[in-house]
């Protein structure tokens, strides 16, 4: 009989996982709030990444509701219910975006969970036995190293897919992202169109950062000749 997990061992990738932040343990807050809250944390991080700012400097998270339900596996009136409770908690705030849009969502984190206590054990007894002078670090999870919330999403691999755009359904990997901003000028405005796109048709594609390549040529050859972008695809070019 195949197994179908292996032991975790020293060096291997742990799988992907949300930051689920410490602190809700102690909250009296539903579990699909918390799972809630958890979800929306690490799709902070994207936010983070990709500066997405507010005019008053605070990081915005943009996720559907009917996207959040299907995500977490729950209806959209349990993940209303669950956004009254996180609201009531003050941990999250919905701001509106324009008609039609969806809501800006604005993450909040308790001023006790900010600060990290750096201790130094010197003696050499219970989990300092084999070390002097060993420094532990009681942070909380959410103070992740500032440095991996930019370079990394979860995991460090240049293969992991990254969300892009407003509706955050335009998905390539750091690598892709990187080697299309280097061949194409406009790149974060094509994405943005892309998202806009497809959020309105419904339509799916096989490879986003083919389809980018292919629209950011078109775009190339159609300011030689104006007139409004045609991005319809050819049968075989999309699922």
């Amino acid at each position: 009989m195949n197994a179908i997990s292996n032991y975790l061992k020293p060096n291997m990738p742990l799988p992907q996982y949300l930051p689920y932040a410490r602190f809700l343990l102690d909250t009296d807050l539903s579990h699909t709030a918390k799972l809630l809250y958890t979800l929306l944390l690490d799709r902070a991080t994207l936010s983070q990444k990709n500066n997405w700012v507010d005019a008053q400097g605070r990081i915005y998270v943009v996720y559907p509701l009917s996207s959040l339900a299907k995500d977490l596996g729950y209806s959209i009136s349990s993940i209303t219910r669950s956004f009254t409770e996180l609201e009531n908690a003050q941990l999250v705030e919905r701001v509106r975006n324009g008609f039609s849009k969806p809501r800006r969502i604005l993450l909040k984190v308790p001023h006790t969970t900010q600060n990290c206590a750096v201790t130094v054990c010197k003696s050499a007894e219970h989990d300092c036995a084999e070390t002097n002078s060993m420094i532990a670090q009681k942070c909380t999870p959410n103070q992740r190293n500032k440095n991996n919330l930019k370079d990394n999403h979860l995991i460090k691999t240049t293969d992991a897919y990254l969300t892009f755009g407003e509706y955050q359904n335009v998905f390539l990997t750091e690598k892709e992202y990187k080697r299309l901003k280097a061949d194409f000028a406009g790149l974060d405005s094509l994405i943005e169109q892309l998202s806009a796109y497809v959020q309105s048709t419904g339509k799916k594609y096989a490879d986003h950062a083919a389809t980018l390549r292919i629209w950011a040529k078109r775009q190339k050859a159609e300011k030689k000749a104006p007139g409004i972008p045609d991005y319809t695809f050819a049968e075989g070019e999309s699922l």
